[in-house]
């Protein structure tokens, strides 16, 4: 059986902690690319399900301890495992079990002291896909679970070093929901329904019974949040395309004084009922929902982007924006790297492009399978050239065109577009007019794929 076209735009990649290398969910493995030549350099393969979230190892204070550390991370999978790799060799070294389906996990850079000394302890926060208890004691009377009704999302902590669970599950949501952790680790946050949760850990001498939350609210379902790199500021996105920042939250609670009337009665800027925040300031652009938002590593921008397949870059200050369009795409994801020169963002094509900042020029691609081209019947997803020696194959994709994917190395050879058209993003007019037209496309893509093999 021939394989490959994994996707790679499942979960958030990760930079290594030089920025040489960028690590990539691919279906069951993690796929280690190059930076500077945007080549594939090692797979991690040892999940039996597939991956869903990469944690590179951050740096240490010490010398000796970076470079040891410098080539490591962590994993997380559907098959219950967190996997420690040293991705510069492609070993695995060891496993936690979770025995739940994780669906997202964040490792803050928490220390503990041990014999005066302040060492890295790391913390797994990690969301699983678990049923609550109640819905386990009916399941154990042989009762059937509506997971529809039943709160089957849990977040929960694991001591990496000892590979067990400590203290009790922070949170319970009707699905796992995904984490996200401020730079410096003191703060985890997650878009629930109409609201933000979010915790204060302890980041030195950790302790589970120490940690706080507090919730902000929304008229409209949240789907994403950032922190701010520096300043008490988490910013969250709905679906309908509107960016919330709200500023100085969890003055009361996190800075202990939650018992004062007047930090929660005193007039607040947009902030809504008795959340614990200072200001609240609400922006709009985007047409549909917000698939990420992402401070600059400064603190003075905001940038954001979603169906639309356009970065938009906010000044915080004054709320004026700038763009990147055209990047042909949905936009999934936005990672910022170590090397403050680059970046990357994840487009719903199967596309990573790594960016140069500040400008964002595309430097280099990773390409995956891009999806098919719409059609009246979305579960096809037919192949409409195939050459088994070579192992290529030749894809209708959106914007009329074709793509040519070798299957044996797992990468792109090339694209070819039938004719011009800039992205625009897909709605059902869309659909409609394209499904007339498609067997004149696909004869165009079959056509094409053999004068290609025949050179």
């Amino acid at each position: 059986m021939i394989t490959g076209g994994q996707s790679y735009v499942s979960a958030p990649p990760a930079f290594s902690a030089d920025g040489r290398f960028l690590l990539v969910c691919s279906g069951r493995s993690v796929s280690v690319f190059s930076t500077s030549t945007g080549m594939l350099v090692s797979e991690l393969e040892g999940h039996e399900g597939d991956v869903t979230a990469v944690v590179v190892v951050p740096p240490q204070g010490n010398a000796a301890a970076t470079a040891k550390l410098a080539s490591h991370c962590w994993t997380a999978g559907l098959d219950g495992f967190l996997i420690y790799w040293d991705f510069a060799t492609a070993e695995l070294v060891r496993k936690v079990k979770v025995d739940a389906p994780v669906h997202s996990m964040v490792i803050p850079n928490i220390s503990k002291t041990l014999k005066v000394t302040e060492v890295y302890a790391p913390f797994a926060f990690v969301s699983v896909e678990a049923l609550s208890k109640a819905a386990i004691q009916e399941k154990a009377k042989g009762k059937p679970v509506n997971k529809k009704k039943e709160l089957w999302g849990q977040m929960r902590i694991y001591d990496l070093t000892n590979g067990r669970q400590v203290g009790s599950e922070l949170a319970q949501t009707q699905k796992p929901e995904k984490i996200v952790a401020s730079c410096c680790g003191q703060f985890l946050g997650i878009a629930n329904k109409r609201h933000l949760y979010i915790w204060s850990i302890p980041t030195k001498d950790f302790n589970h019974d120490n940690i706080r939350k507090i919730k902000l609210g929304h008229t409209k379902e949240l789907s994403t949040l950032a922190f701010h790199p520096s300043e008490r500021i988490v910013a969250g996105g709905d679906v309908t395309g509107r960016i919330l920042i709200w500023g100085g939250f969890g003055k009361a609670k996190f800075s202990g004084t939650h018992g004062a009337k007047s930090q929660v009665d005193e007039e607040r800027d947009g902030v809504r009922g008795k959340d614990d925040a200072g200001t609240c300031t609400t922006w709009h652009w985007h047409s549909s929902g917000v698939n990420f938002v992402k401070f600059s590593s400064d603190g003075a921008y905001l940038l954001s982007g979603g169906m639309e397949g356009v970065i938009v870059v906010w000044q915080l200050d004054t709320g004026k924006r700038r763009y990147k369009p055209r990047l042909g795409s949905p936009l999934l994801f936005f990672v910022d790297s170590p090397d403050s020169s680059i970046s990357c963002v994840s487009c719903k094509d199967n596309q990573v492009h790594l960016l140069k900042m500040p400008n964002m020029e595309v430097l280099k691609t990773v390409a995956g399978i891009k999806l098919p081209v719409a059609s009246a019947d979305l579960s096809r997803r037919d192949v409409y050239g195939f050459d088994s020696t070579n192992g290529l194959v030749a894809i209708p994709t959106q914007d009329y065109c074709i793509q040519f994917y070798n299957l044996f190395e797992n990468i792109e050879v090339s694209e070819v577009q039938v004719c011009e058209r800039n992205f625009q993003p897909v709605d059902d007019i869309t659909v409609w007019y394209l499904c007339p037209i498609l067997p004149l496309f696909n004869y165009l893509s079959s056509l094409l794929y053999s004068i290609y093999v025949s050179f």
